[in-house]
């Protein structure tokens, strides 16, 4: 009843591909890991605190990590 309203047809949504870059957990995925982040680090200003910000989080999360493990 109500199809024609607009005058324009509805076009299929369509499926954008950006940031689904899936790395594996190898030397090889550790690589493109770190280019991915050299890159954003020159080409996005804006986002180098949140890499600083994520490189320290790790880092802290992986020293409590490593901690626990070792006291077993």
């Amino acid at each position: 009843m109500f199809e024609n309203l607009g005058g324009r047809k509805r076009s299929a949504p369509q499926r954008l591909a950006f940031g689904n870059v899936s790395v594996p957990g190898t030397k090889a995925g550790a690589i493109a890991s770190v280019g991915l982040v050299v890159i954003a680090w020159f080409a996005i200003s804006v986002a180098r605190p949140f890499i600083i910000g994520t490189i320290g989080l790790g880092v802290v999360v992986g020293f409590i990590l490593q901690w626990k493990h070792s006291r077993e």
